[in-house]
């Protein structure tokens, strides 16, 4: 960890951030030589999911038995990492690790321990620990809570997950959990399907319209499929929202890998990997594309205090309480209101709703 704060994470200030809550299966019934190994790989493990994760934007946390990851930035990354490092344990399980893992998001706050080490208190890690008790090995629960925010950011987010039920700790405290879906079942094993299993299909890309080619983005998540699981579709479509052209596009999916994973899967989809198809006879000539319908003018204008206002209680309309986190990251990329409307709009799945939402941005921008 560097010396740098978190920008949420001041310390005696309560904030709203995610919590990963991580416990290693069976710890304090190994030896202590055992002990020490499975500490060493867990940490190796989530060394590799936090390393697209700026330092400044979590805490991790040595809870004994396993570990404490509070994201301070956006909830999807809480989620990445945990689902990666879910998948590199079951590729790469070195002494035999597995994990149960429970997500919240809820109100915390950084405080000096006895050694004048930061620390992490409130019931946003309370809560995550307690849902994390009621995971199965190789499993990730999340609260209600979390899921509310980020099922809300798009509809392939919301198909992660799966309704776990109510259950109630030892202070009789109920809990609404939502299981994230994952390649194998809860016990880390591949299951056989039997005769009668239906096949499972294979993922599907849902670009945006006119962004990149359906072959490109079906061809980059069958790949990452097989390292990701069923995260590689989201992966992508998060990729492609963010890339401007095919390069940036793999790197950005790329991301998600490390070593010879992220090797391989670049080597697989690169341009230069794909044989030329052998021509078929005359080529006809191509169709002129179709007149993209004229768009209204927009004028851009300098981004106030009022223009980010308005922007997240339009965007809370679509998106939930996450709309705060989206607007901030995007005013720090956008140079102005016509930038950061775009930006935001592509959080927003229904088409006329995104309409709506830039027109009522435009309105507020030249008001």
């Amino acid at each position: 960890m560097s010396a740098e704060q978190p920008p949420y994470g001041s310390e005696n200030r309560t904030v709203i951030c995610t919590v990963v809550f991580i416990d290693l299966v069976a710890y304090s019934q190994a030896a202590v030589a055992q002990q020490v190994g499975l500490k060493r790989h867990l940490n190796k493990m989530i060394g590799r999911a936090l390393a697209h994760v700026a330092e400044s934007d979590r805490l991790a946390l040595d809870t004994g038995d396993g570990a404490a990851l509070c994201f301070f930035g956006d909830p999807e990354d809480a989620l990445f990492a945990a689902a990666n490092l879910r998948q590199s344990i079951r590729a790469d399980p070195g002494p035999g690790v597995q994990v149960r893992m429970g997500i919240n998001l809820g109100p915390t706050r950084v405080v000096r321990d006895l050694n004048g080490n930061r620390n992490l208190i409130g019931d946003g890690i309370n809560v995550a620990q307690r849902v994390m008790n009621f995971a199965a090995p190789n499993q990730i629960l999340v609260s209600r809570s979390f899921y509310e925010v980020v099922s809300r950011l798009s509809e392939e987010y919301s198909r992660l997950f799966q309704y776990a039920g109510m259950h109630k700790d030892k202070h009789v405290r109920e809990h609404e959990l939502y299981e994230v879906h994952g390649g194998a079942g809860a016990s880390g094993l591949e299951e056989e399907p039997g005769p009668e299993a239906p096949a499972v299909p294979e993922p599907v890309a849902r670009p945006e319209p006119a962004a990149f080619p359906a072959e490109l983005l079906t061809r980059i998540t069958r790949a990452l499929t097989a390292h990701l699981g069923p995260m590689a579709g989201v992966v992508v479509q998060r990729a492609a929202r963010e890339a401007r052209d095919p390069e940036q596009l793999l790197a950005r999916a790329a991301e998600s890998l490390s070593g010879g994973a992220r090797e391989r899967f670049l080597a697989e989809v690169s341009p230069a990997s794909k044989p030329p198809a052998p021509p078929r006879g005359p080529v006809a000539a191509p169709r002129p594309a179709p007149a993209a319908p004229e768009r209204r003018p927009r004028a851009p204008a300098p981004i106030t205090s009022a223009v980010l206002a308005t922007a997240e209680e339009r965007l809370a309309g679509y998106v939930g309480p996450i709309a705060r986190l989206l607007v901030a990251r995007a005013a720090k990329d956008a140079s102005d209101t016509v930038e950061l409307a775009d930006r935001l709009a592509g959080h927003i799945g229904d088409p006329a709703k995104r309409e709506a939402f830039l027109t009522a941005m435009d309105e507020s921008a030249s008001s």
